[in-house]
C-alpha cells in the first residue's frame, strides 16, 4: 500500500514514479519480444504506436496485474477497479511528442480526482511502464504538477499545450528502464518530442472504476486464453452490479 510520503505526493502532484519494478534484464527482453511481435518496418515512421500489447504473450499479460503496481491501483481507485486497455508507444530520436491535454473533469468527466476523509479516488488512470532510460531533457511523458486538482484549466495558455513553449510549470521526469509512472487522467499531460539517443520504448497499461469505460470495445476473453481468474476479472466489462470484480492484489 502507499506509504504517507506516497499519499502525499500523489495527492500534491497527480503521477507517481516506482521504481525499480522491473530489472534491466527484463526490459530488455520485452523489448525483444515487442520486435519479434511487431517487427520494425521501412514506412513506419519515427512514432509508432499499436493497441492490445497484452496480447504479445504471458509476459506481456502479466504486467495488467504486477503485484508491485496493482496495490497502488486499487488504493488510488478502489478494489472493483477494471483494465480497460493498453498499447504501447515506440519513438525514434526526433520523433514529435503529442499535444498538452487531459486535466480535471475533461472528456465527459471521465478524468477526475477525488478526496474525502483519508481517501483518494480516481477516475481514468495509466501505468506508464519505461523500458529505456529517460534523461532530464530526453523528452517524453511531461505534465503539469498537482493540475488534476486545478479549477482553472481553461486559462492554460493554448501555446503551452501545442507545446510551442514550456514554462517552469511543465516538467519532464526522469525515469530508469524499470520504473513504471502511474498517473491520473485528471493530470494535465502529453508527450514531448523524443531527444533521447536511442528509440523510447513506453507500455501504457490504463484502468478506469467499475462503471466507466473509456475503450469502445472492451478486452474479450477469447484472445487471453492463460489468462488467471484475477486477470480475467480485471478485464471484464464496465458494470455497476458485478460485485466478484473485488480485486484483492494478495490473491495471485
Amino acid at each position: 500500500m502507499l506509504t504517507e510520503e506516497e499519499k502525499f505526493r500523489f495527492d500534491l502532484q497527480g503521477f507517481l514514479v516506482l521504481p525499480n519494478v522491473l530489472t534491466r534484464a527484463q526490459c530488455e527482453t520485452l523489448s525483444q519480444l515487442a520486435d519479434s511481435a511487431w517487427p520494425p518496418q521501412p514506412d513506419d515512421g519515427a512514432f509508432r504506436r499499436r493497441e492490445a500489447v497484452s496480447r504479445w504473450g504471458s509476459e506481456f499479460l502479466n504486467l495488467i496485474d504486477h503485484p508491485q503496481v496493482l496495490p497502488y491501483l486499487v488504493e488510488l481507485i478502489g478494489p472493483r477497479l477494471r483494465a480497460d486497455h493498453d498499447y504501447c508507444i515506440f519513438m525514434q530520436p526526433g520523433a514529435p511528442g503529442l499535444p498538452i491535454h487531459g486535466g480535471p473533469m475533461r472528456y465527459e468527466s471521465d478524468h477526475w480526482y477525488h478526496y474525502h476523509d483519508g481517501m483518494m479516488r480516481n477516475g481514468l488512470m495509466v501505468a506508464t511502464w519505461a523500458l529505456n532510460d529517460v534523461g532530464p531533457d530526453d523528452g517524453g511523458f511531461i505534465c503539469i504538477p498537482g493540475s488534476h486538482k486545478t479549477n482553472f484549466i481553461q486559462a492554460v495558455p493554448k501555446a503551452v499545450l501545442r507545446q510551442e513553449t514550456r514554462p517552469d510549470y511543465v516538467v519532464q521526469p526522469q525515469l530508469r528502464a524499470g520504473d513504471v509512472l502511474i498517473f491520473t487522467e485528471a493530470l494535465i499531460h502529453g508527450t514531448a518530442t523524443w531527444q533521447g539517443s536511442q528509440e523510447r520504448r513506453t507500455l501504457l497499461y490504463k484502468y478506469s472504476p467499475p462503471h466507466s469505460s473509456w475503450a469502445r470495445v472492451p478486452y474479450n476473453l477469447v484472445d487471453y486464453p492463460n489468462a488467471s481468474p484475477q486477470q480475467q476479472r480485471l478485464m471484464a466489462p464496465a458494470s455497476v452490479e458485478d460485485h466478484a470484480k473485488v480485486i484483492d492484489p494478495a490473491e495471485d
